[in-house]
């Protein structure tokens, strides 16, 4: 209705310019404006990663050896454990490269006796494989190994050694010291069927790696 629009344009007399009196004087003449104090601003997390950490999840490469004789002396760091149904593997070493190493020949002692098992340097396989997280990448490399004896060259290992380890791109490079299986020659053990992700674990405990897997036979 024209009254009310009358009543919101009408200019109320209470009402007048910021800062000026009614008879129309600067009320902030002569005063000193000052603007509010500066915030702090705060430090942002850029979200960088802890450098030490990186440096646990990569192991220093080692030099690829010409022959089985550049090896480090012998160990027998695992040990076979009970299991419901199927037979678990666990293994132990100084850092995740030696305990992964030590994880291939206690497979391959479990299929057969490695003390009558040789060295045959021109039957040394070299082998690369990728994961996505620990547990794939030491799945894989048993996997690989397991390939290689029941398919492909069927060789048996006396002797692995992990040549290159990175956990940020999950790959890792290995070698299998040993010669070709023969049942002339070498006892028949435990056929292993297939590597399990079941129960699988790599755990860090008193300055030593332990990883512990359970094979399928």
């Amino acid at each position: 209705p024209l009254c009310c629009k009358a009543m919101f344009e009408r200019p109320s007399p209470n009402l007048r310019p910021f800062g000026m009196h009614l008879g129309g004087a600067d009320e902030t003449e002569g005063l000193e404006i000052k603007g509010l104090p500066k915030r702090k601003k705060r430090e942002r997390s850029r979200g960088r990663k802890n450098k030490e950490a990186d440096k646990e999840k990569k192991e220093k490469p080692g030099t690829e050896p010409t022959s089985s004789k550049d090896l480090a002396p012998e160990t027998k760091d695992y040990e076979y454990l009970d299991h419901i149904a199927d037979i678990k593997f666990h293994s132990w070493g100084k850092d995740r490269k030696s305990a992964f190493e030590q994880m291939v020949i206690c497979m391959f002692s479990y299929m057969t006796e490695l003390d009558k098992v040789d060295i045959d340097e021109e039957a040394t396989i070299k082998i690369k494989v990728k994961g996505h997280d620990e547990e794939s990448l030491l799945f894989a490399l048993l996997d690989e190994f397991l390939f290689r004896f029941s398919v492909d060259e069927c060789l048996v290992c006396r002797r692995c050694y992990v040549s290159k380890i990175d956990f940020e791109n999950w790959t890792i490079e290995a070698m299998g010291f040993g010669e070709k299986f023969s049942l002339q020659k070498h006892p028949q053990g435990t056929e292993i069927k297939a590597i399990t992700k079941h129960d699988m674990k790599i755990i860090e405990k008193d300055g030593a790696v332990h990883v512990y897997v359970v094979v399928d036979i």
